[in-house]
């Protein structure tokens, strides 16, 4: 019976240090380059010690955690990864964290995963270090605190030295994440003092490495000149390298360079196209814009049914400029026949938002008693308010001045 039990140890020996290749140098060796060195069979009668098997507790642990060669197994792991914990290896506390953190093999367990984060971290693991960072930035499993944040991001945003579960040194490129989040702190005075050079740094840094968010946000500052001198080709640069990766701001802004833009930068099918993607994403500004370019035959031939059903999706209190446009094209029976009644609720809608247009044409409706009775007192309140609210007298002597592009390009441009 004892005999069984020893054939049984060392089967399971063998296995362990046949799976986690016996590496006892960062010269990774076989098994049987591990225990037949020079031609020598070492034999099995040689106890590994504590730090070997907490090695191949932690591969067998990976292997299980992640499925490779052996069945994925959450709780398997979690228990393997324990035991190589507690058995001094710091490595294995960044697979616990995120056990915890995300309830793998377990119940979620903030608390605990922040522990084993900081223990991680003693390693100098770029990830523990961002998760950390993340923690103290969104108050998750501790209390929020901002300088703690930032000085978490500091640390995994730069590339740093490590030592593997086989104490072989490693450098570690810096966390693209921590480096973006570097860039929003300080880039908006989080947990430090607002330094907007220091932000566009880390957004180009982390823009290389491909991210679409830190793409956007440099191509902000190269287009307002914030923090990097101002320069539209980068700018566009940087949109379009996030816009093709679907970012729907990016989308949106690019669209209305090519709108909008300066003369030579214009392109009104670039700009219809971009809006395309970005009202696919819902985006309720390029559904607006949509409208306008059908409205006024930019980019596409002028089809004011189209413009009608772009408004419809679009209009909402944050874009009442869809029901100014909405009362015009019901007002004056354009892609659609005339309906007063929804003209002067279209009208009334943006009249509430302080749209003069919409004041005098509410005026017009009273005065011919257009979808409202007539009344010529009630009308002259409408007109008199349009005038006061800054309406020019050359805007109301045609009653269809109101279909032309917005002047403000600042209603439609995110600075």
């Amino acid at each position: 019976m004892q005999l069984k039990r020893v054939s049984i140890v060392i089967s399971q020996l063998l296995c362990i240090f046949s799976f986690s290749q016996a590496v006892n140098s960062c010269e990774d060796k076989t098994f049987w380059q591990t225990w037949y060195q020079g031609g020598q069979f070492k034999g099995f009668g040689i106890s590994p010690t504590k730090e070997a098997v907490a090695k191949a507790q932690y591969l067998f642990a990976e292997n299980h955690y992640k499925g490779n060669l052996l069945t994925k197994d959450y709780k398997r792991a979690l228990d393997l990864f324990k035991k190589a914990a507690d058995a001094g290896l710091l490595q294995a506390y960044f697979r616990l964290g995120l056990m915890n953190h995300y309830g793998q093999g377990k119940s979620k367990d903030l608390k605990s995963a922040y522990t084993y984060y900081e223990h991680a971290a003693k390693t100098n693991n770029p990830e523990a270090q961002f998760n950390l960072g993340l923690m103290n930035r969104y108050g998750i499993g501790t209390k929020k605190n901002l300088y703690t944040a930032f000085d978490w991001f500091t640390k995994s945003a730069n590339s740093q030295t490590i030592l593997n579960q086989n104490k072989c040194t490693k450098i570690m490129k810096g966390v693209v994440e921590a480096q973006f989040n570097l860039a929003q702190m300080n880039h908006y005075a989080l947990g430090t003092e607002k330094n907007i050079f220091e932000a566009a740094k880390w957004y180009e840094i982390a823009a290389a490495h491909n991210m679409k968010e830190a793409q956007f946000n440099l191509a902000q500052l190269f287009f307002t000149g914030e923090g990097a001198d101002y320069d539209i080709d980068r700018a566009i640069e940087n949109y379009l390298l996030a816009a093709k990766q679907g970012l729907a701001e990016a989308q949106l802004n690019l669209a209305q360079i090519y709108h909008y833009g300066p003369s030579h930068l214009q392109n009104y099918q670039k700009a219809h196209q971009w809006y395309l993607e970005a009202a696919n994403q819902d985006v309720k500004e390029a559904y607006f814009n949509l409208g306008l370019m059908a409205q006024y035959g930019r980019g596409v031939h002028q089809n004011y049914v189209s413009a009608k059903h772009y408004y419809l999706k679009s209009a909402s209190p944050k874009i009442p400029e869809s029901y100014l446009n909405l009362g015009f094209l019901y007002h004056y029976g354009l892609g659609t026949p005339v309906d007063n009644d929804k003209a002067f609720e279209y009208f009334d809608k943006a009249a509430s938002q302080g749209f003069s247009q919409a004041e005098y044409h509410i005026g017009i409706h009273y005065r011919d008693g257009r979808g409202v009775k007539q009344n010529n007192d009630i009308a002259n309140y409408w007109f008199k308010k349009a005038k006061a609210d800054s309406l020019k007298e050359k805007d109301y002597i045609n009653d269809s001045f109101a279909f032309r592009e917005p002047d403000d390009v600042d209603l439609y441009i995110k600075q």
